[in-house]
C-alpha cells in the first residue's frame, strides 16, 4: 500500500511532511464559511464530519484497519467539544479574529507544555521558549483587543481542548490507522448528537444548499488529509513530537489569512497589511526557532 510505503521514509521527513499537509489543510478547510456566509456554522460541521467519517472509512477498507476503540471515539467527542466552543466564541465574543487568535495561542501554549511536561520530550528550550513567545506576539498582533479573560473563556476554552485532544492518543500509543478509524467515528456521533439538540432547541432544521453542503463534505476529506498529516508530525517516532510538531501545524492561520487577502480581498487598506506583514514575520520567526530546537 502507498501508506504504508510512504511511512517508510526517515521519521525527519515525514514529520515535516505532516506538518505542510496539516498547515495547508486546516487553513483551507473553512473557506466554504467564507464563501458561503448564509450557510449555517453548525449545517457546516454536520457536513463535514460526514465527510470526515465516510473518507476514513475508505481508508479503513483499503488498509483493514477498521476499529472501534473508546480512548479515539473520547478524542472525537473532546475535538467537538473544541469546535463548538470555537462557533460559541465568534457568536458570543463578537470577534472572528480575536477568537480564532486566541484558541490558536492557547492550543500552542497547551500542547507544548504538555509535551515538556507530560511527555519528556526533549527540546533546546533556549529555542522553544523564545520560540512560543514569537509565535504567541504575533498571533497577538492580529488580534484586536481582547477584553478581559472571563469575557473571551470560550476561545480560551476552545484552545485548551484543541492542545490537549490527542494526549489519550499519546498515551496508549495505538496504530495511527485505528485510531484514526475510532476518532472519526467519534467525530461524527458527537457533530449529530449536536446539531441535532441545537435543531430540536430552535425548533427548526438548518438549510442544506446544495452546492456549500457538497463542498463541505468535500472539505471534510481534506481535514482528515491534514489531521493525517498532523499525526506524522507527532508521532512518538517521529522527529519532531507533540512539542514541536502539533504547534507548528497550528500554522494553518498562515494558510487562512492568505486566503483571506487573495480571495476575499482582507486587509485591503496599507496600514492593515503592513501590520499583518510584521504579524508574520514575528510567527514565521517563531516557527524558524521551534524547528532549531529540535536539530
Amino acid at each position: 500500500m502507498f501508506y504504508k510505503r510512504f511511512l517508510r521514509g526517515s521519521a525527519l521527513g515525514n514529520s515535516y511532511i505532516g506538518v505542510v499537509l496539516a498547515i495547508f489543510a486546516f487553513g483551507t478547510y473553512m473557506v466554504p464559511l467564507k464563501a458561503w456566509p448564509k450557510f449555517s456554522s453548525w449545517a457546516y460541521l454536520s457536513c463535514i464530519a460526514v465527510g470526515i467519517v465516510v473518507s476514513q472509512f475508505a481508508v479503513s477498507l483499503l488498509t483493514n484497519s477498521f476499529s472501534v476503540a473508546p480512548v479515539g471515539i473520547v478524542s472525537g467527542f473532546l475535538w467537538v467539544m473544541g469546535a463548538a466552543l470555537c462557533f460559541w466564541a465568534v457568536q458570543a465574543e463578537k470577534d472572528l479574529t480575536g477568537a480564532g487568535v486566541r484558541s490558536m495561542g492557547t492550543s500552542i501554549l497547551a500542547s507544548f507544555l504538555s509535551g515538556v511536561l507530560i511527555f519528556s520530550e526533549s527540546t533546546l528550550l533556549y529555542f522553544s521558549i523564545p520560540a512560543i513567545l514569537l509565535l504567541l506576539l504575533g498571533l497577538k498582533l492580529l488580534a484586536p483587543q481582547q477584553g478581559n479573560f472571563f469575557k473571551n473563556w470560550r476561545s480560551i476554552g476552545a484552545g485548551a481542548v484543541f492542545g490537549f485532544f490527542l494526549i489519550p492518543y499519546k498515551i496508549v500509543n495505538m496504530p495511527l490507522l485505528e485510531f484514526m478509524s475510532s476518532f472519526t467515528i467519534g467525530i461524527f456521533i458527537a457533530a449529530e448528537l449536536l446539531v441535532g439538540a441545537i435543531c430540536v432547541k430552535r425548533h427548526a432544521l438548518f438549510e442544506y444548499k446544495l452546492v456549500p453542503a457538497v463542498s463541505a463534505f468535500f472539505m471534510g476529506t481534506l481535514w482528515l488529509a491534514g489531521q493525517h498529516g498532523c499525526f506524522w508530525a507527532i508521532d512518538t517516532n517521529g522527529a519532531l513530537g507533540y512539542a514541536v510538531g502539533y504547534p507548528l501545524t497550528q500554522l494553518n492561520l498562515l494558510v487562512n489569512l492568505l486566503w483571506g487577502v487573495v480571495v476575499f480581498h482582507e486587509y485591503s487598506t496599507r496600514p492593515e497589511r503592513i501590520k499583518l506583514g510584521i504579524a508574520t514575520s514575528v510567527i514565521l520567526s517563531g516557527a524558524v526557532l521551534l524547528t532549531l530546537s529540535k536539530m
